[in-house]
Formats: C-alpha cells, structure tokens, sequence
C-alpha cells in the first residue's frame, strides 16, 4: 500500500525543468483514525513529493488538531492557602499541534520568519489567541501562554519532532508524526512547506479525521449529545456498584 502511495505521488511530479516552479503534493496513510478504547496511540506517516526541489531546501510538516475554548487561571496565595485567581478565556486554542522538520527550525528559518507562516508553537497560540495574547519585551507569550504550552507537551497534544522528515531520493519525503493515546477527537489539518533560503516557497494541506468507535462512540456521543441521559446513566451504574459492594463486604 505504501509503495503504491509512493508511487502515485512521484507520477504527479513531472521532470524537472530549468526554472520550474516549486510545489509539493503529499497524503497521508490515514484519512481517518478510529480512537477505540484500546487505542495506545499510533504513529501518522504522511507521504509526498516536491517538483523543483533544490539541494538546500528543506520540508517542515506541521499538523493541527481542532481549536477549542479554554479558560486559564493563576494560582495566588489568599490567607494562608492557594487559589485559583486572575481567569482568561481563550476561544480557538489548538487541541493538538505538532511540527515535523527536515532539519531543527533553527537551521531553516529565523523564529521571525517561520512566525510569518504561522509555524511555531509560540507562534501558533499567539495568533489563534488573538486579542487574548501579548507578547512581552523579551519576546516571549505571556505566562498564561506559557502554562497552556507547557501542559500540552506533558500532555503530549504538543510536540516538535527535530528531523520527523526523511528526505528520500527523487524529491520525495516521510514524516512521522506520533498520535498519543489522548489524542482529540475532530478534523486535522496536516501542511507541508517546503523552505527554501528561510522562506516557504511553496505549500500544500490534506485533511484527516480523529474519531470515537465502538463503545468509546457510544459514550461520547452521549455524553455530548445526551447530557441528561448520560448523567442518569452514571447514577445507575454507581448505585449498582455501590449495592454489590454493599453485598459483598456485609457477607463477610
């Protein structure tokens, strides 16, 4: 299937000509990822050749989870104990965001100019925070940006993977991009730049599909769908299994 993959993408790609003009076709192994409640996470491969391709371009690879809305508060100290303090709401924040590269970032463009494509996570959570971000005079997101991109990489929904991008011979490459078991459910964007002298001169995107299956469908779509019969059901179950406890330690 790979192979074929491969194939079909260097057929799109026409001999090179003097000053042709740069451009990229890829796909990805998957268009839609089945999260099931045995899902350990797997790993994303995407495929794809570039026309015009020179010695000192390199390929970055970044794919991008759905936004959402997230509300971030400070800790402060009140009378002795910690509380939350100081909330900010963020209404498009990415919900999984992770970059491959040819080469580490340093080594293909200034944070300046990868900024100026929209790539970076800094960069990223700046312009999707929008009027809810500021930058301070060292240049970096404020601490509450800083707490979101932080929670992310534990979380492992954020990550940099310096030379995920294999660079084969005919002006073809792979990326490997690790989905973790946590990943977010709703559709992705991967895009492939092609940087050349720290500018991205050409550019392509494909679509892919995260979703619930089998009972872990079942659940979420209740839970989203039917909140009210979700939280019944919930109830049950804890009565029910408070009951058997009951029975079984009143038996001893």
């Amino acid at each position: 299937m790979l192979s074929g993959l491969i194939l079909g993408l260097a057929l799109q790609v026409q001999p090179q000509i003097a000053n042709e003009a740069p451009g990229i076709v890829a796909a990805l192994t998957h268009e839609t990822v089945e999260i099931r409640e045995d899902f350990a996470g797997m790993e994303l491969v995407l495929y794809g050749a570039t026309r015009g391709m020179t010695i000192q371009d390199e390929v970055v690879v970044v794919l991008r989870g759905p936004g959402r809305e997230l509300r971030v508060m400070q800790k402060a100290r009140s009378f002795g104990i910690w509380v939350n303090s100081a909330p900010r709401e963020f209404e498009d924040i990415p919900s999984y965001y992770a970059i491959a590269t040819s080469l580490p970032l340093s080594d293909i463009a200034t944070p300046e100019q990868l900024a100026g494509s929209g790539i970076g996570l800094t960069a990223t959570l700046v312009g999707n925070a929008g009027d809810a971000a500021t930058i301070g005079e060292t240049g970096q997101p404020d601490p509450y940006l800083a707490a979101i991109a932080r929670s992310g990489l534990r979380a492992n929904v954020y990550a940099e993977a310096q030379r995920g991008v294999e660079i084969l011979d005919g002006g073809l490459f792979r990326a490997t991009i690790a989905l973790p078991p946590l990943t977010p459910v709703g559709n992705y964007v991967a895009e492939v730049y092609l940087f050349r002298d720290g500018r991205a001169i050409a550019s392509r995107s494909t679509s892919l599909r995260v979703e619930k299956a089998g009972i872990e469908r079942f659940v979420y779509e209740t839970a989203h769908e039917r909140p009210m019969l979700y939280g019944l059901f919930c109830v049950f179950i804890a009565m029910i299994a408070g009951y058997a406890a009951n029975l079984a330690f009143s038996r001893r």
